[in-house]
């Protein structure tokens, strides 16, 4: 039986190296997995099996993302600090800024765990795996103990 009798239709297809660059250039320019798949005529699914599999393409894939945030960082920043011209009420100042911190906090969170994602190769072993692990863990404590004091510091009289 072929594969395609087997069920397995586009969502399991290798993408060639043409669909992988299309990808990896609507990446970098919208950091966003679906989006590129669709343009490069593939399903995300492929895709994420196809970086699992290929540690050349996990690494460009890991570099487009990248610029992608500083992409989506950048128009962030740009479109916070345009003035407001007019009349504008208070509410929506308010809105708009707040609408902006939370885009931006966003993206710094997602930026930090692509920053903490180093590609992997198939295969390695559970003690890599445990030892990243237990470093993430060290690194979210020390976060929120950080946290913690500069919060107890602001409530000071």
């Amino acid at each position: 039986m072929g594969r395609a009798a087997k069920g397995e239709g586009a969502g399991h297809a290798r993408p060639g190296s043409g669909q992988m660059d299309s990808f990896l250039d609507v990446l970098a320019e919208t950091s966003n997995v679906s989006a590129a798949a669709r343009a490069a005529g593939i399903a995300a699914n492929a895709m994420y099996r196809e970086r699992r599999r290929n540690p050349a393409f996990a690494a460009r894939w890991h570099e487009a993302l990248c610029e992608g945030f500083a992409r989506l960082e950048a128009e962030l920043l740009s479109e916070a600090l345009i003035a407001p011209s007019g009349n504008v009420k208070e509410a929506t100042l308010k809105s708009r800024a707040q609408k902006y911190r939370l885009g931006l906090s966003l993206l710094a969170a997602h930026r930090a765990a692509v920053r903490g994602t180093v590609p992997v190769a198939p295969g390695a072993g559970a003690a890599d795996a445990k030892a990243r692990l237990g470093a993430k863990i060290r690194a979210m404590q020390t976060r929120v103990r950080a946290e913690a004091g500069s919060s107890a510091e602001d409530n000071a009289p």
